[in-house]
């Protein structure tokens, strides 16, 4: 596929959000019961998220103080502070998306990943819900991939979100694409884990995407 195809095929307006309409059943505690530290918590979430404030997690998050501060760090770390690029990382970050069901962390992402310059056709080739597994994304989502280095860390980030776990060859040969450190994998290994917590909140509580 070439770079010009690749372009025109980056629309946001080709995607339809699956989960802007979701009533949700929990959004956090309301203004008038937070507590010193829930309000001092949420203060800080917004100011180190002024474009979206409490939307997704942070609002059910906010209910327990003690889980709602390590976890915003979490996230700002596994968003913002890794080797990995923008790119890379939002790729990740749609495949844990779509193996945890979660409709509303998709929608939230693929805004996201454009700006991290990932194409319409390679959000599209995801293969979501009951249909994601491991051979699903080889044949439709890899051959689309810019490199070996992007195709490895997708591999890896795949082979443990189906199987919770990697096999002695895929850790090796993801290390060695990735110059040989095991501190990428690390990060990748974080990053499913930290946005499938994001999932399961959003799934319990029916967070909607708007």
């Amino acid at each position: 596929m070439t770079s010009t195809m690749r372009k025109e095929s980056n629309d946001a307006s080709e995607y339809i959000p699956t989960a802007a309409d979701y009533i949700p059943r929990y959004t956090g505690p309301p203004e008038h019961e937070l507590t010193d530290q829930q309000r001092d918590i949420k203060q800080s979430i917004l100011a180190s998220r002024p474009g979206t404030g409490l939307q997704g997690p942070f609002g059910p998050w906010l209910a327990v103080p003690q889980i709602a501060q390590p976890a915003q760090a979490l996230g700002r770390a596994c968003r913002y502070e890794t080797s990995l690029s923008y790119r890379e990382s939002e790729l990740v970050i749609l495949l844990t998306a779509a193996k945890t069901k979660s409709h509303a962390a998709f929608d939230i992402h693929v805004g996201e990943a454009i700006k991290a310059g990932i194409e319409m056709s390679v959000i599209k080739a995801i293969s979501r819900d009951d249909a994601f597994s491991i051979k699903a994304v080889n044949e439709t989502l890899m051959p689309l991939l810019n490199n070996d280095r992007e195709k490895a860390i997708c591999r890896f980030a795949v082979e443990l979100l189906e199987t919770y776990q990697v096999s002695d060859a895929t850790y090796q040969e993801t290390k060695q694409a990735l110059d040989d450190k095991d501190a990428v994998l690390v990060e990748i290994t974080s990053i499913c884990g930290y946005y499938t917590f994001v999932a399961y909140t959003l799934n319990v509580f029916r967070i909607p995407s708007k």
